[in-house]
């Protein structure tokens, strides 16, 4: 992969589909670019699900013991540190193979901690499908295709955007086990959207020789996939519960309040940094 030209590198090897002297990308080839790396995720991320749903489903005694684990509990914690770290060593050191080794934490080694038996077949579908689209996004965002790769500031920015996103499970996490309660945080959170999105963008646009929309959307791709696969998710879980309101048991004000709030850090950041355009 080190033939690769980068978005914002100096040189760029024949053939490659990325040409910082052209606003045109060659679709078929930009996703071919990283096509091994790209391959070994997809077979991966395959396996997991598969394991997910012929074994998992259908021994809910496994689930539990392996949630139950120590070791899984911390993994869950450590999703920011793990997720964002992945994305960072594989954008700095250009090297797509990073992403694999995230993967088994970002399918929670294919043991999610729900039981999948209580949902209807169509409804654990849809869910399935949100979830596994936002899984997808740290895994793209790993790639060549989808990255600034070798740029020290957006390596740091695109992490810090997928460790916010993620921090989220550890802020779950110690909400299941009542060391905290997540809706305190809510504030807390949207500041630190607005700051990760905000530094994201001003680094791609520092990192690209011209900001123009085919720059710019293999770049959005990762994000689409993490916050799309996310906000879908939750959608799709408040028209299940019949969208609750204030007052009602299963309303979650943080994770209602949330979906809005991030969509509008997400397009402050990128108006704070194109405004003078």
């Amino acid at each position: 992969m080190d033939s690769l030209c980068l978005h914002g590198g100096d040189t760029c090897d024949a053939g490659n589909p990325f040409d910082i002297n052209s606003t045109s990308i060659n679709s078929t080839l930009l996703l071919l670019c990283s096509y091994p790396a790209w391959v070994a995720m997809l077979i991966l991320s395959a396996s997991f699900i598969i394991f997910a749903n012929l074994v998992i489903k259908h021994n809910q005694d496994l689930r539990k013991k392996i949630n139950s684990q120590q070791w899984f509990l911390i993994q869950m914690l450590m999703h920011p540190v793990i997720v964002g770290g992945t994305v960072y060593m594989a954008n700095i050191t250009g090297n797509e193979w990073w992403g694999l080794l995230g993967l088994p934490f970002i399918f929670n080694f294919g043991a999610e901690p729900m039981d999948f038996t209580k949902l209807p077949p169509r409804v654990l579908l849809i869910f399935q499908l949100f979830a596994y689209v936002h899984h997808a996004g740290p895994l793209l965002a790993c790639l060549s295709c989808f990255s600034i790769q070798n740029n020290s500031q957006f390596a740091l920015a695109n992490s810090l955007l997928y460790a916010h996103a993620w921090s989220l499970h550890t802020l779950g996490a110690l909400d299941y086990m009542k060391v905290l309660r997540k809706q305190k945080f809510f504030w807390i959170y949207m500041v630190q959207a607005l700051f990760s999105t905000a530094f994201w963008w001003s680094s791609l646009r520092k990192g690209l020789e011209e900001v123009t929309l085919s720059a710019v959307f293999p770049l959005l791709v990762g994000p689409i996939f993490q916050y799309g696969g996310r906000w879908g998710l939750y959608e799709y879980i408040r028209y299940c519960r019949g969208y609750p309101v204030a007052g009602d048991d299963k309303y979650d004000a943080f994770e209602t309040r949330k979906q809005m709030g991030e969509l509008t850090a997400f397009a402050l950041g990128a108006l704070l940094v194109f405004v003078e355009f």
